[in-house]
């Protein structure tokens, strides 16, 4: 059975979520729950789950550091993030801190068995891949290597002794590192092969590095990963031969697959697993501080210009007019507002990481706008947004993480749109009904959206006023005075602030459509419902 931790500060909603897991049905059983991040990361500890629901807004300890501090200690957690629709910047966090996957509030049966079958079957897949790499080690220095990286948790023996490392190792300083191609390929060479002959070049090089007196360990990445993990360890400290050892593995890599690699390694401060683990992640990250477009890179954990380079910022009124277009149908547009998007992305002084997290963020977006519609990527590609993510992390150039989007996620969406707005007329009203909630603040035309579907505007009018009972600039209007009127429960909004939140930038023209929708000027609205809270 599967332990599964249930946090959340508000009781009844850890009950309730309790009570609609069929935990027969998924060989589930529930080892705890807690109501803060605190008493939920020291109860993971205990209990060491395989599964966590969490609610990233918390008092004290929040979602985003529990996460953070529960990823090093148990590497292998899988965590679904349950969180209300307002909520969506709390899971971005938990996207960052790859999280599995997440859940709207209120949390629907349907929707919660799918997600735990997805859990499942990759806790299966993790399962199998780790048993056959295990059954597949033909080296000592491999298997060790394999194990100390993989044991859960860092745990240790039961003899309470870390794995041991197979004799002959030069016991004294230790360096992981992680090797990964700089462009993206779909075929790649073959991953045992490259590793046998890489490891074959080390051993003719070894006399000429330390006087011969260092051992290293080489094997293919873990879950099908597009990248290879080693040690190399010696009996004294390696100062300035360390930068020439790794340049020849970073070297012998590229010819044994025939592309260019990079390389990020880390100082281990002992055998143990944790602390190889702790090096292991280390060195991946300091791979991912090199900037796109550099290749055949060697970069050390803690060098200082990579560690002070500022995290890049998430363009997100170009991802709200790329998602525009795209919940529109526009196919140009689309195109053309995502290759925009992207440009922001993947500027030429971002991160290969930072890249790759803005375009984990993006797929998440596009899959809370398809959730609206009623749809998923999953429906309308075949994949789902935890798929992608994977998929986006192992390329390290922005030509291929771009084409993703353009040749897969867009097209597919684009497709399914067309084709149901294509079924009746009803359901390209409720489309745009849906459109007008989620992009209110946005400048919208029917004649616009009329373009964009082929679809006659007159036509589209006629039959918006007979299913919804009013014109499209009516039902626009009273839905901006609607969410108005909600900011307006906020003292700390002004009012020529909620005009432009809700998509006015002519403050006076916002003031007196308000008054003719409602009756009342805005200050006299908002006087009264200041005393009626009192």
């Amino acid at each position: 059975m599967r332990k599964v931790l249930v946090v959340d500060d508000e009781k009844w909603i850890r009950r309730g979520l309790i009570q609609l897991i069929p935990w027969e049905r998924f060989g589930l059983e529930l080892a705890g729950e807690a109501a803060d991040g605190q008493d939920a990361y020291e109860l993971a500890l205990e209990v060491k789950p395989a599964l966590l629901f969490l609610d990233m807004r918390m008092p004290g300890l929040d979602g985003k550091q529990l996460l953070g501090k529960l990823h090093a200690e148990l590497p292998e957690l899988l965590t679904i993030v349950v969180s209300g629709y307002s909520d969506f910047e709390y899971t971005q966090e938990a996207i960052r801190h790859r999280a599995f996957d997440y859940l709207l509030k209120p949390v629907k049966k349907e929707e919660l068995a799918t997600v735990l079958e997805k859990a499942v079957a990759e806790l299966e897949r993790r399962e199998a891949q780790q048993a056959a790499a295990s059954a597949a080690g033909n080296d000592k220095e491999a298997g060790w290597l394999r194990e100390a990286l993989t044991r859960r948790g860092g745990g240790e023996t039961a003899e309470g002794e870390p794995a041991a490392p197979p004799a002959g190792w030069a016991e004294g300083e230790c360096v992981v590192f992680v090797a990964q191609a700089d462009v993206y390929a779909e075929e790649r060479p073959d991953a045992a092969k490259t590793a046998e002959e890489t490891r074959g070049r080390l051993a003719q090089a070894r006399a000429f590095h330390l006087g011969g007196e260092w051992t290293f360990a080489l094997k293919p990445g873990a879950d099908g990963r597009a990248e290879f993990v080693g040690a190399v360890g010696a009996r004294r400290s390696f100062g300035a031969e360390l930068g020439r050892v790794l340049t020849e593995i970073r070297g012998f890599l590229s010819e044994a697959a025939g592309a260019t690699f990079s390389l990020g390694a880390a100082v281990s401060r002992s055998l143990r697993p944790l602390h190889l683990q702790d090096a292991c992640q280390a060195a991946r990250e300091a791979l991912g501080w090199r900037k796109l477009g550099e290749s055949g890179k060697v970069r050390l954990a803690g060098d200082s210009e990579a560690a002070s380079q500022a995290a890049p910022s998430y363009p997100h009124e170009a991802e709200k007019a790329f998602l525009l277009s795209l919940q529109m149908g526009s196919v140009e547009t689309a195109g053309e507002l995502f290759r925009q998007l992207f440009a922001r992305i993947a500027t030429a002084g971002t991160t290969v990481e930072g890249m790759q997290r803005n375009a984990v963020i993006l797929v998440h977006s596009i899959e809370k706008q398809l959730q609206l519609s009623g749809c998923s990527l999953e429906s309308v590609s075949g994949r789902t947004p935890l798929a992608y993510s994977e998929t986006i992390r192992q390329r390290n150039d922005p030509a291929s993480a771009s084409e993703l989007f353009e040749r897969e996620i867009i097209p597919a969406i684009l497709s399914n749109g067309s084709q149901a707005g294509g079924k009746q007329g009803e359901r390209l009203v409720r489309e745009i009904v849906k459109l007008v909630e989620v992009h209110f603040e946005q400048p919208l035309s029917l004649q616009q959206i009329a373009e964009t579907r082929f679809v006659n505007a007159d036509y589209l009018s006629r039959l918006f006023k007979k299913t919804t009972g009013h014109t499209f600039v009516d039902y626009l209007t009273d839905y901006r005075i609607h969410k108005a009127i909600e900011l307006m429960k906020i003292p700390a909004y002004k009012n020529y602030e909620i005009a432009k939140m809700v998509g006015y930038e002519d403050y006076r023209y916002f003031s007196q459509i308000f008054k003719k929708k409602t009756g009342k000027t805005i200050g006299e609205y908002r006087g009264q419902a200041e005393c009626a809270s009192k």
